[in-house]
């Protein structure tokens, strides 16, 4: 405003300066010159108005871009702030009194956002706190189902109620474990019993070592460790892990677990022990517990002192994760199996898991190798048996339901498609002959979960079995609840 000001007054001068000297006499020659003069000057200050005005538009444009970088600047302080946050609270996650140490891993595992596949036997929701740092949770399932086969399942089961303590006894003694109560608690074998699930005392010493002891969940195999009903999208459990690796596993021992990491994206985690050995195939008197009817589900012996052989057994898996939403895994057990410390079992194991936003595809596969001397093959014992699973997920939630129901279809709530192929071979000597019996699996299945915790699932099993040349028909309908609590 102050340079239009003065450009007006400045022209009005000269104007009048120009009447002044026009009206005192036009044919003077002087003051011809002193008017070009004035002109001269009026565009001179024309000029500087002009460029005035551009740099005061470039000055507002050089002050709106400092601001831009304030502001940024106060974006990337928040940021170090929320890091700094992040990381004094995971310290003091590991003091005493503080978050419990597996509550904060739960919570590291939810900030990932990765499926259930890659989480761990410490990664579980801890719903009551009792005490300083004690918690206690757990979770139950319960199922209908109706086999097509006449002699098959029918009608209602409670399947599984599991409470599990977890605790912080001190800034590096943890301890872990879990009670299964399984169709009922019935009493009188694994089909229906109360029993001790596992129940561990970790010693933490540093990231890539930790010692572990106790009542171990095996780590053979993935599912193995992860076999909770409310993260799993169907019903039954892979048919490799009823026949070759029986889930739960569990053994009597102590070793070594810990994590390292390679690069800033990737992961490499480890669990080795030494244990009494799980497998108990074949006794003194010569009764057999391998054989095709039910694998190896039937050899898991005592947990107690390993009095059978005095054989101990050797169990360990090496996991890699190259990047967030992918990861495999190797693992592998041996052990001698027979009371007369003469055959030897050994598992390998592989599994993996990736997820690409709604999308994941999971599998583990394993093989049985199994030793045999005359006495162990006259007893119906086969020298191998092998299985493997793989199963496709697609999670999503149809907006209208969102939006018609949304008591019903939270921001929580969500459908999983799932798809799954099973097969199994399971064998035995019969009259100096090997019988095998092969088990094909198709199942798809839809599940609505109202929460993560909690999964109304919809299967559909269709069976294709063949047992001495013989088709087997048994396909069933499955609706189950599970749910975390």
């Amino acid at each position: 405003m102050r340079y239009l000001s003065l450009f007006i007054v400045v022209s009005l001068a000269i104007t009048f300066c120009i009447n002044d000297v026009f009206a005192q006499s036009s044919e003077t020659e002087p003051l011809k010159s002193k008017v070009e003069m004035l002109e001269k000057e009026l565009k001179e200050i024309k000029d500087l108005l002009k460029q005035q005005i551009v740099k005061d538009e470039l000055k507002e444009k050089e002050i709106a871009s400092l601001k831009g970088k304030d502001a940024q600047k106060e974006k990337e302080i928040a940021s170090i702030k929320e890091e700094v946050k992040k990381k004094e609270l995971k310290a003091a996650a590991l003091v005493p009194g503080e978050e419990s140490y597996f509550a904060k891993k739960r919570t590291e595992f939810e900030e990932k956002k990765l499926g259930p596949a890659f989480a761990t036997p410490y990664t579980k929701p801890f719903l009551r706190r009792f005490g300083r740092n004690t918690y206690l949770g757990g979770y139950m399932d319960f199922q209908f189902r109706q086999d097509e086969n006449g002699d098959g399942s029918h009608g209602f089961d409670q399947t599984r109620f599991i409470p599990f303590i977890y605790s912080d006894i001190s800034d590096r003694v943890k301890l872990a474990a879990e009670i299964e109560f399984e169709h009922g608690g019935v009493g009188g074998g694994r089909d229906g019993e109360t029993i001790l699930e596992f129940a561990t005392i970790d010693f933490l010493i540093t990231d890539w070592i930790n010692w572990r002891g106790g009542f171990i969940l095996s780590p053979l195999g993935k599912f193995n460790l992860v076999h909770d009903s409310p993260l799993q999208d169907l019903t039954d459990r892979p048919l490799v892990n009823q026949f070759i690796i029986p889930t739960t596993l569990t053994d009597t021992g102590m070793g070594f677990f810990g994590s390292l990491y390679p690069s800033e994206l990737s992961k490499l985690d480890y669990e080795i022990y030494v244990t009494n050995g799980v497998f108990h195939g074949l006794d003194e008197s010569g009764k057999s517990f391998f054989n095709a009817s039910r694998g190896l589900r039937s050899s898991r012996g005592g947990f107690e002192f390993d009095n059978e052989n005095q054989s101990p057994g050797v169990v360990g898996r090496v996991a890699f994760s190259p990047f967030i939403g992918l990861e495999f895994g190797g693992s592998a057990y041996t052990q001698r199996y027979d009371d007369n410390n003469e055959n030897q079992i050994t598992i390998p194991a592989l599994d993996f898991a990736y997820q690409r936003g709604a999308f994941e595809l999971v599998g583990e596969g394993a093989y049985a190798f199994i030793e045999t001397d005359d006495f162990a093959t006259s007893k119906g014992i086969a020298d191998s048996m092998w299985g493997y699973y793989v199963e496709g997920r697609y999670h999503f939630m149809p907006p209208r339901l969102k939006s018609g129901s949304p008591r019903i279809f939270t921001e929580n709530s969500t459908f999983t498609g799932v798809l799954r192929w099973d097969q199994v071979q399971t064998s035995e000597i019969k009259s100096g002959e090997r019988v095998n019996w092969l088990r094909n699996r198709i199942t798809p299945g839809l599940n609505y979960r109202y929460t993560e915790d909690t999964v109304f699932k919809l299967d559909y099993q269709i069976n294709m079995e063949e047992k001495d040349m013989t088709d087997i028909s048994n396909n069933a309908f499955i609706f189950s609840v599970a749910t975390y609590f």
